[in-house]
């Protein structure tokens, strides 16, 4: 097996700036401060954790973040490793080792839990596929192997919630096998084909291929937007979320990348288009949670990556400097909202909610900025 050089970090973030007529909104230092304060709230120093949310009243420390949140932060630390690794690369490693805690042995099968053991297996397979992006990027910046192992593992996890039932997919969880979801599946995609860039081995673009082909065929509407999930029983969650169409962007540029297929660029482009018709208003708010909303963003630097449109760039830049100028609390908390104002409970501080802010303003520093 091979590895490809350390040159190909962030590979689809190297892209030109769009030409302006005046600088760049600072994404480096919106992401700097945005992690100094999710350190500040949620750190657990000693476990070397983060917790899902800030202290109660009585100053109570929270528990540890749930698997989800885990992904988002460590995909934020590894996207400020790219830009200042002098700065953020041990911290990134730190982490990356500390949330070994949440990996369970369970029925001989290996993962990462919902929350650390010992205790009782409680394993989602979206949440295990956000930590195969989030190492491979590890890896990337660290050029420690161990890494990449673990995102290897962590994906042999996700692979074993794919049955034939309802013609193959992913299922959402582990002990509850009700529905395969978008939010598995189109993530899963992604991890698969960086693999198979940081591998060359096959198998993973093949992977790719066939839960490319079963997530079009059962969860995409006629608009090009992809529904929520299906049941075992065939009915469709025809709810649409912003991350659920952004990794299928993602997916389509990683495809044209590999492949150099005209075909996937153009159902990326399709596919970003329906999404801005859909939650992307003209002030750069966007209708949506920002645990979604800021992937939709990173989707769209993916795409401005593949077809120089730099529409896709400008329409990023607007919507971060929206978020940073009108969802930012004076407590250095973002609103869970990307359309409205953070409000004052406690569940605004959620790493998940914080997380995704610090990560695509690190990924538009990279991308974005001379």
């Amino acid at each position: 097996m091979r590895f490809l050089p350390a040159v190909l970090t962030f590979a689809f973030l190297a892209i030109l700036s769009p030409a302006r007529g005046e600088a760049a909104p600072p994404y480096a230092k919106w992401g700097a401060e945005n992690l100094e304060s999710i350190r500040k709230d949620l750190w657990l120093p000693k476990r070397n954790l983060y917790a899902e949310m800030a202290p109660d009243d009585k100053g109570v420390p929270s528990h540890p973040s749930f698997m989800w949140g885990v992904g988002v932060q460590l995909s934020a630390l590894a996207g400020a490793s790219a830009v200042e690794p002098e700065k953020y690369l041990s911290q990134t490693t730190e982490y990356a080792d500390a949330i070994q805690v949440y990996w369970l042995k369970h029925n001989g099968v290996e993962g990462f839990d919902v929350q650390p053991g010992p205790k009782q297996a409680d394993r989602y397979y979206d949440d295990n596929a956000w930590l195969v992006l989030a190492l491979s990027e590890v890896f990337e910046v660290s050029k420690d192997k161990k890494y990449l192992d673990r995102a290897i593992a962590t994906f042999d996890f996700v692979m074993t919630g794919e049955d034939d039932k309802l013609g193959g997919g992913l299922y959402w969880r582990e002990q509850e096998l009700r529905s395969k979801n978008t939010c598995t599946n189109a993530p899963s995609i992604v991890s698969a084909l960086r693999l198979h860039q940081l591998t060359k081995d096959d198998k993973y673009l093949e992977i790719a291929k066939r839960l490319y082909a079963w997530t079009n065929s059962h969860l995409q509407d006629t608009d090009g937007l992809y529904w929520d999930n299906i049941r075992m029983d065939g009915r469709v969650n025809r709810r649409k979320f912003t991350y659920n169409s952004a990794l299928m962007i993602r997916a389509n540029c990683l495809f044209h990348e590999i492949t150099g297929e005209a075909r996937y660029l153009d159902e990326a482009k399709r596919i970003a288009t329906a999404s801005e018709k859909q939650w992307v208003r003209g002030n750069g708010a966007v209708a949506d949670s920002g645990k979604f909303a800021h992937l939709l963003m990173e989707s769209y630097l993916a795409l401005y990556q593949r077809d120089k449109d730099k529409h896709w760039a400008e329409t990023v830049e607007r919507t971060l400097t929206y978020v940073h100028d009108n969802l930012l609390g004076a407590n250095g908390r973002y609103s869970h909202s990307w359309e409205r104002p953070a409000g004052k409970a406690r569940e605004e501080s959620m790493l998940l909610n914080q997380a995704g802010p610090a990560r695509i303003y690190w990924v538009a520093a990279k991308a974005l900025q001379p």
